[in-house]
Protein backbone atom coordinates (compact mmCIF):
# COMPACT_ATOMS: atom_id res chain seq x y z
CA UNK A 1 0.00 0.00 0.00
CA UNK A 2 1.95 2.90 -1.34
CA UNK A 3 2.18 6.16 0.67
CA UNK A 4 1.05 4.89 4.14
CA UNK A 5 2.78 4.19 7.13
CA UNK A 6 2.54 2.45 10.74
CA UNK A 7 -0.27 0.27 9.19
CA UNK A 8 -1.00 -0.99 12.52
CA UNK A 9 -1.12 2.00 14.54
CA UNK A 10 -4.88 4.38 14.86
CA UNK A 11 -4.24 7.80 13.56
CA UNK A 12 -6.97 8.54 15.92
CA UNK A 13 -6.67 7.48 19.87
CA UNK A 14 -4.57 7.27 22.84
CA UNK A 15 -2.10 4.74 24.64
CA UNK A 16 0.68 1.62 23.19
CA UNK A 17 2.51 1.07 20.27
CA UNK A 18 -0.66 1.21 18.16
CA UNK A 19 -2.43 4.28 19.58
CA UNK A 20 -5.46 2.54 20.84
CA UNK A 21 -6.71 1.85 24.47
CA UNK A 22 -10.50 0.47 24.17
CA UNK A 23 -11.10 2.64 27.71
CA UNK A 24 -10.16 5.62 25.99
CA UNK A 25 -10.47 6.06 22.23
CA UNK A 26 -10.52 8.82 19.37
CA UNK A 27 -11.93 12.30 21.57
CA UNK A 28 -11.02 10.66 24.97
CA UNK A 29 -11.02 12.86 27.37
CA UNK A 30 -8.92 12.32 31.55
CA UNK A 31 -9.17 13.95 34.23
CA UNK A 32 -6.03 15.34 35.94
CA UNK A 33 -6.08 17.73 38.83
CA UNK A 34 -9.60 18.13 38.26
CA UNK A 35 -9.64 19.24 34.46
CA UNK A 36 -10.39 17.36 31.40
CA UNK A 37 -7.32 16.40 29.03
CA UNK A 38 -7.88 15.87 25.54
CA UNK A 39 -5.50 12.63 24.98
CA UNK A 40 -7.40 10.68 22.16
CA UNK A 41 -6.04 12.94 19.46
CA UNK A 42 -6.45 12.37 15.61
CA UNK A 43 -2.42 12.24 14.00
CA UNK A 44 -1.35 14.64 11.93
CA UNK A 45 -2.04 13.46 8.73
CA UNK A 46 -5.16 11.38 8.26
CA UNK A 47 -3.94 10.44 4.87
CA UNK A 48 -1.05 8.54 5.44
CA UNK A 49 -2.53 6.15 8.20
CA UNK A 50 -4.39 2.98 7.02
CA UNK A 51 -6.26 2.74 10.15
CA UNK A 52 -8.48 5.59 11.99
CA UNK A 53 -9.59 4.50 15.95
CA UNK A 54 -8.69 1.21 15.52
CA UNK A 55 -11.63 -0.52 14.20
CA UNK A 56 -12.45 1.46 11.07
CA UNK A 57 -10.48 2.41 7.95
CA UNK A 58 -9.37 6.26 7.27
CA UNK A 59 -11.01 7.60 4.32
CA UNK A 60 -7.42 7.36 2.35
CA UNK A 61 -7.46 3.25 2.84
CA UNK A 62 -11.16 3.28 2.18
CA UNK A 63 -9.91 5.47 -1.00
CA UNK A 64 -6.90 2.80 -1.67
CA UNK A 65 -9.40 0.00 -1.58
CA UNK A 66 -12.18 1.17 -3.69
CA UNK A 67 -9.21 1.88 -6.56
CA UNK A 68 -8.36 -1.64 -6.07
CA UNK A 69 -11.73 -3.20 -7.10
CA UNK A 70 -12.61 -0.29 -10.05
CA UNK A 71 -9.08 -1.55 -11.55
CA UNK A 72 -9.39 -4.59 -11.30
CA UNK A 73 -6.41 -5.93 -8.65
CA UNK A 74 -9.08 -7.62 -6.54
CA UNK A 75 -10.31 -10.00 -9.45
CA UNK A 76 -9.15 -13.09 -10.71
CA UNK A 77 -8.54 -12.75 -13.69
CA UNK A 78 -7.81 -8.98 -12.82
CA UNK A 79 -10.55 -6.94 -14.50
CA UNK A 80 -11.33 -3.64 -14.39
CA UNK A 81 -14.49 -2.18 -13.60
CA UNK A 82 -15.42 -1.08 -17.05
CA UNK A 83 -15.25 -4.33 -18.84
CA UNK A 84 -16.74 -6.24 -16.11
CA UNK A 85 -19.79 -4.55 -15.93
CA UNK A 86 -21.54 -3.99 -19.86
CA UNK A 87 -24.57 -3.30 -21.02
CA UNK A 88 -26.92 -5.80 -22.59
CA UNK A 89 -28.48 -5.27 -25.91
Amino acid sequence: MPGFVHPLRACCGHGGKYNYNMHIGCGGKVKINGEDILVGKACDDPTVMINWDGVHYTQAANKWIFDQIVNGSFSDPPTPIEFACHKQY
